[in-house]
């Protein structure tokens, strides 16, 4: 049976993880699959490549990918509060960011719009979200605000 101490994670983490990252995470899985012109308008500006349908399948697996990811928050961090579980979660989640935040870079490189002037509000906005995941992640996984050593809840 899942311990429910979770007194050993701040609430801030907590909350995050459980609540603000799942709620994300499904956000950016509807527009995926709801919304792919919008969302690919978002990464390649129609003046640049206008929506092509036939690449929706690449949106749809991001959103499959975060589908995925809110699960587990939701499910797994419910479950346990062994921190060495929430800890590798994290590490594997930072690891994903990092590939947005490189991939996201990478194209408005290729783009020439990687200056704050060329840059729109849907450049800077899906940066920030991604960057505020990191921050929170990284320091999490640093022991920012765990108690001494990160110690671990009981385990289930």
């Amino acid at each position: 049976m899942a311990s429910t101490d979770f007194s050993n994670i701040p609430s801030f983490y907590r909350f995050y993880f459980r609540w603000s990252d799942p709620a994300i995470c499904l956000w950016g899985a509807y527009m995926d699959f709801i919304t792919p012109a919008f969302v690919l308008n978002a990464f390649v500006p129609s003046t640049i490549a206008p929506h092509n349908p036939l690449f929706d399948f690449t949106l749809q697996q991001l959103g499959g990918a975060l589908l995925m990811l809110a699960f587990i928050d939701v499910v797994l961090l419910r479950y346990t509060n062994d921190i060495k579980v929430w800890k590798i979660l994290q590490a594997a989640v930072l690891i994903y960011d990092l590939s947005l935040l490189y991939s996201n870079l990478d194209a408005l490189g290729q783009q020439v719009r990687l200056s704050w002037g060329k840059l729109r509000w849907e450049d800077v906005g899906g940066i920030a979200i991604t960057a505020q995941a990191v921050v929170v992640r990284t320091a999490f996984l640093l022991g920012v605000g765990l108690a001494e050593g990160g110690k671990k809840g009981k385990r289930s």
